[in-house]
């Protein structure tokens, strides 16, 4: 018998979606943005955050590229304790 709900009492609803924004851009160039933007703060938050992981996903993937250049932390002088 399965449940359709979490099965963590403090994760009841899981994954969620609480908040959204949509950004389009038709070919003609316009944009829309439709989605909880009414709290100003909130909604520039949640770009900020997106605009990250966007950077990171790429971070990641030139880690992975051939040729990448990754110098091991003993050559740079970072002490690890």
């Amino acid at each position: 018998m399965s449940n359709d709900y979490s099965r963590d009492p403090d994760d009841l609803y899981g994954e969620t979606i609480v908040a959204k924004i949509e950004i389009a851009i038709r070919k003609n160039g316009a944009m829309s943005v439709a989605g909880n933007i009414e709290d100003l703060q909130w909604a520039l938050a949640m770009l900020d955050a997106a605009k990250d992981s966007v950077r990171n996903y790429h971070d990641r993937n030139a880690m992975q590229k051939p040729g990448g250049l990754i110098i091991p932390a003993r050559d740079t002088g970072i002490k690890i304790q």
